[in-house]
């Protein structure tokens, strides 16, 4: 089961949950926190990810004290949670039980000889009123956390303006509505061959700047279009933006190449050869210079469709790249017989290489795995010289992260990164 779907089946058992509760005697209003963390990236990045399970098995115990007999908690995805408490005495209580949470969330957890701290932002809202079903109060709850990760708030308690004036992060978001306001940008992220410095290449990222909540981060919008048809669309825009901005670009950098991502459903679209081939005709895009990049998790799906989809793909003269590698399941074995072109090694790796053996031991295996069945290797979250370094002696060629160059509009890339190497090609010339 995917992650989106676990986290579909965990929101479905959620509104079981509240049904449930609401028709039992006594019981006669219900109150909802959707609980967002944050920080466990940074967590992971030091502690590693058996860091990041211990704070967040920490966290799941110390909401279980918040809530104690009045209620119950639910896990919905790693980093997201659900707080249900029966007959709230009014508004202020559930506000009260929010502040207790941010209070046990920002409270360290040791790990070794470190501590790990990480917040929580939740958006709360109550049934009957205003919410009438328990659809109502999870549309409602999502669009308070929105807000409030927008505003930087702590919480954020759903009132009726809020639905006038605001934007929904989940299953309601229409994406074509975004497009349409030209609500949606593209950031550049640069792809650098480490052993020449030099800019090779370049990811393009989503970014949603909303009128209302302000610029929102993929991983607030993007789970709630992975599983919609908005997803085929949003991959369309994508590819429509970033081929018509990239193309002169490649026009002036040899070999220079554009990723973008495939959700899921993109890679299981029986569409999805129509739509990118139409966005290349559309901008005239070279197909070479095109890297299509999936998340490993998808390959443990539907091998058949998979091998077809890519195979078609690569006739076409795209190439497939294999995202966050490492983290999945993959077995090292089958990497021979797969349709890609490149491995992208997840950074949870590449980050702790410098100072711990056992990292740096598995990226060098996965380098020299790589080579050995012909795939280029790039290297996720380049931080800081040391890690740039220790790429480096153990042989691999390509890579990004923040050491380079955050992400970035396209004109602001163009002047950073495309025009140094016009630069420098004409210092040489």
């Amino acid at each position: 089961m995917s992650n989106d779907e676990v986290s579909h089946f965990r929101f479905s058992l959620l509104l079981k949950e509240i049904d449930n509760m609401r028709v039992r005697p006594g019981v006669s209003t219900i109150a909802l926190a959707l609980i967002q963390l944050d920080g466990m990236e940074e967590v992971n990045e030091r502690f590693g990810y058996l860091g990041g399970d211990k704070v967040l098995k920490e966290f799941a115990v110390r909401l279980a004290g918040v809530v104690a007999h009045r209620g119950r908690t639910f896990e919905i995805t790693g980093t997201s949670f659900a707080l249900l408490i029966e007959n709230p005495l009014h508004e202020g209580d559930a506000v009260s039980g929010a502040e207790k949470i941010a209070k046990v969330a920002s409270e360290p957890v040791r790990i070794g000889t470190g501590k790990a701290r990480v917040n929580a932002r939740m958006g709360i809202s109550m049934l009957p009123d205003p919410a009438a079903t328990a659809e109502e109060l999870l549309r409602q709850c999502e669009l308070a956390l929105s807000r409030a990760r927008a505003c930087g708030e702590t919480y954020r308690v759903f009132t009726p303006n809020l639905a006038q004036t605001g934007h929904l992060t989940g299953s309601w978001f229409d994406v074509d509505q975004a497009i349409k306001q030209g609500e949606f940008e593209l950031h550049y992220q640069p792809k650098i061959d480490l052993r020449a410095g030099r800019l090779i290449g370049t990811e393009a990222l989503i970014r949603w700047r909303s009128p209302q909540a302000g610029t929102i981060p993929p991983g607030n919008f993007m789970p709630g279009i992975r599983s919609t048809e908005g997803v085929r669309r949003m991959l369309r825009f994508v590819l429509l933006t970033s081929c018509k901005t990239a193309a002169d670009w490649v026009a002036r950098i040899p070999n220079f190449t554009l990723g973008v991502n495939l959700a899921p459903k993109n890679v299981a679209d029986p569409e999805l050869f129509d739509v990118i081939d139409s966005a290349l005709d559309e901008t005239g895009f070279p197909a070479d210079h095109l890297v299509l990049e999936v998340n490993e998790d998808i390959l443990a799906h539907n091998e058949d469709l998979i091998h077809a989809q890519f195979s078609k793909l690569r006739s076409r003269g795209i190439r497939i790249a294999i995202d966050d590698f490492g983290t999945g399941h993959t077995s090292l074995v089958s990497l021979k017989d797969l349709p890609v072109d490149q491995l992208k090694i997840d950074k949870s790796f590449v980050i702790p290489c410098p100072s711990n053996e056992t990292d740096r031991r598995i990226v060098a295996a996965l380098v020299q795995l790589a080579h050995a069945v012909d795939l280029e290797v790039i290297a996720e979250g380049i931080e800081d010289a040391d890690i740039l370094q220790t790429l480096l002696s153990i042989g691999c060629e390509t890579g990004e992260g923040f050491h380079f160059s955050h992400p970035m509009p396209a004109v602001e890339f163009e002047e950073e990164w495309i025009a140094r190497f016009d630069r420098a090609r004409a210092e040489f010339a």
